[in-house]
């Protein structure tokens, strides 16, 4: 039986991921878990699209596609923007314990490219899909993995280069938040480890009135409505 396509609007895309994402937002504040093991929003409203879709797909038969043509025209404001807001001194400040966690990082990334070449080439595929289910998906993120995804597919012929990198992610953000936040937690409490500020971030203010802060969730708000 062939399954009724359902094609979603580039806007009205957008539109449910910024809904989506204040859905998650509202279910991590109402639930004690979510908050505690510090899950993300964004993925909290990413598995309620999902589980949504599913069922549709599994139950009635109906097969919702997503334009992301916006979602890839935003990836170059977001990578375009990383960074912009970061200070040289604090970063200077961060000393030793800074050094150390950047070459530990640079080890794991090396780590993980090379497991994931050698795995691939273990299941007779070229060793070059490995980096898809690497560092890329696993260090890089959802972001980094659709960047890079077109690259492997035009220049390198890996024809499944989404698939893999988007798996991996999806498996490796599944893991970070299960393991990580856990672990988080139990390090936050032994050694009563605080932050040093807790400021909202702000994006400006509204009508030149300071006691109005404009965050970005505010700016999401309003975009959604429009």
């Amino acid at each position: 039986m062939t399954s009724q396509l359902f094609q979603v609007h580039g806007l009205v895309s957008f539109t449910l991921a910024i809904l989506l994402l204040f859905l998650g937002k509202t279910l991590v504040q109402h639930n004690t878990f979510l908050r505690q093991y510090c899950i993300p929003e964004s993925v909290v409203g990413g598995f309620v699209c999902a589980a949504v879709t599913s069922l549709l797909y599994f139950g009635l038969n109906i097969q919702i596609e997503f334009d992301l043509q916006v979602r890839d025209t935003l990836l170059l404001y977001f990578f375009a923007g990383i960074g912009l807001k970061s200070d040289m001194r604090q970063l200077l400040k961060g000393g030793r314990p800074l050094l150390i966690l950047l070459l530990l990082a640079a080890v794991f990334i090396l780590l993980q490219n090379s497991l994931g070449m050698g795995v691939a080439q273990a299941f007779g595929l070229d060793p070059k899909a490995g980096l898809m289910v690497g560092s890329i998906s696993l260090t890089g993120g959802v972001g980094t993995t659709l960047a890079w995804a077109p690259l492997f597919v035009d220049k390198l012929g890996i024809s499944n280069a989404h698939e893999l990198g988007i798996a991996s992610n999806t498996v490796g953000l599944i893991a970070a938040c299960v393991i990580g936040g856990p672990i988080a937690n139990r390090l936050i409490h032994r050694y009563q480890l605080s932050t040093s500020g807790d400021a909202a971030l702000e994006v400006g203010i509204l009508d030149q009135q300071p006691s109005k802060p404009l965050d970005y969730y505010d700016v999401l708000w309003a975009w959604m409505w429009l």
